[in-house]
């Protein structure tokens, strides 16, 4: 395949892309957004100054583009929510019935930032040792397709302590999981590691969402089948002790305490899945499930569905090394809230290449970029790399940000 007829199909295929979003204005902050989003790809970079080269060579124009993108990304008077919620709708009709949503809570680190508005304290996961920095922090939740690999970036929500109107984190994941439940009409099975069983967050999941998976701490207090309150660890050793084996995994039906959960007067069942191997340190997993066991999925399905967890880390490996998002530098807060949905839209892309042009997608993956063994096998991450270099072969851009 030709790397200019490559770069004209995949350009109008992105033109296709964002035209029912209303991005391919001639004018105003759409149009803004929209470039962005190319820059993402074309360039694997958030940094202005790359995008703005997509669209200016000389210095003087370079500068005016600059202006342009850093003006839109931090007006005021346009209220963006409206767009980023039609972005989240196009990206979530990708979702099917059986795909995975692994639901993560990540930062963005901004150790050397002094001006970034309502910066606050973080636990820098990316460092040895993970030192506190200064940051965000942000709720993230992701697609992933098994059967077609396809990685995609639902929502990337950033919040901090230091925002004026900020009430909770649980508020916050709250109010974001309602939207991705709208967004989806409850498609998909959610995936979520151990910072997600706190009882206000467990309530609203019993409300909105009918099928997902939960790693549940040792401590976490359960009702078992005879009524009796005990933590999850020891339900997990009664179970292992009592309860046949299906799938290298046992299952035992629970419910959760009325006095720590609010539930309705009819709640789903609920279901503890524990694996009979253990991991690390003796580290076993408890899962919480909701709408799987009994609904033609096991046991061994469940603790599958649940080590595709990770895929939410992977995830991260593409904003964070490939798209390189803690290096977007702005004052303005509402601008990363917009970055951010430019770079779930750009990951949304790459699903897209991959479910409608699959041939180009394995052009890219294959011949146009050769990455060492140690890299992901994930389609997504191997696309992401390929794109810049096709557009730089055939625009000249020489600021692509690819470790080729």
């Amino acid at each position: 395949m030709d790397v200019k007829d490559a770069y004209a199909g995949l350009s109008a295929l992105l033109d296709d892309f964002l035209h029912p979003l209303g991005m391919n204005t001639h004018r105003g902050p759409l149009r803004a957004m929209g470039d962005l989003v190319r820059g993402i790809l074309w360039t694997g970079s958030v940094q202005l100054t790359n995008a703005a080269r997509l669209l200016r060579d000389e210095p003087a124009g370079l500068s005016h583009e600059v202006d342009r993108l850093s003006f839109y990304l931090s007006d005021r008077d346009w209220n963006h929510h409206e767009w980023a919620a039609a972005v989240l709708q196009t990206l979530s009709d990708m979702v099917g019935q059986d795909d995975l949503v692994p639901i993560d809570g990540t930062d963005i680190a901004k150790p050397y930032a002094r001006r970034m508005q309502w910066q606050c304290t973080i636990q820098d996961a990316s460092r040895r040792h993970k030192p506190l920095v200064q940051g965000y922090w942000c709720f993230g939740a992701h697609g992933w397709n098994p059967q077609g690999q396809r990685l995609t970036s639902l929502m990337l929500r950033p919040w901090s302590q230091e925002m004026p109107d900020f009430m909770s984190e649980n508020a916050l994941w709250n109010r974001w999981m309602w939207s991705l439940r709208q967004a989806t009409a409850g498609r998909g099975i959610w995936l979520m590691d151990r910072g997600f069983d706190r009882p206000a967050v467990l309530a609203t999941l019993l409300r909105i969402q009918k099928r997902w998976i939960m790693r549940l701490r040792a401590d976490r207090g359960l009702i078992g089948p005879d009524g009796s309150r005990r933590c999850a660890e020891a339900w997990a050793q009664i179970a292992l002790a009592s309860r046949p084996q299906r799938g290298a995994a046992v299952t035992l039906p629970v419910k959760l305490p009325r006095e720590d959960v609010s539930q309705s007067p009819a709640p789903p069942p609920l279901w503890l899945v524990v694996p009979t191997y253990s991991f690390g340190q003796n580290q076993r997993w408890y899962l919480l499930t909701c709408g799987l066991v009994g609904q033609h999925t096991g046991p061994r399905q469940v603790r599958h569905d649940y080590a595709l967890r990770w895929r939410a880390e992977d995830a991260k490996r593409l904003l964070g090394q490939v798209w390189h998002v803690e290096r977007f530098l702005t004052r303005s807060f509402i601008a990363l809230e917009r970055i951010l949905v430019c770079v779930s839209l750009a990951s949304g892309f790459i699903s897209r290449i991959q479910t409608e042009e699959p041939t180009l997608a394995q052009w890219l993956a294959e011949q146009i970029i050769r990455l060492p063994d140690d890299e992901p096998e994930i389609l997504a991450y191997r696309i992401a790399r390929g794109l810049p270099i096709v557009a730089g072969k055939q625009t000249g851009v020489s600021t692509m940000s690819v470790n080729a």
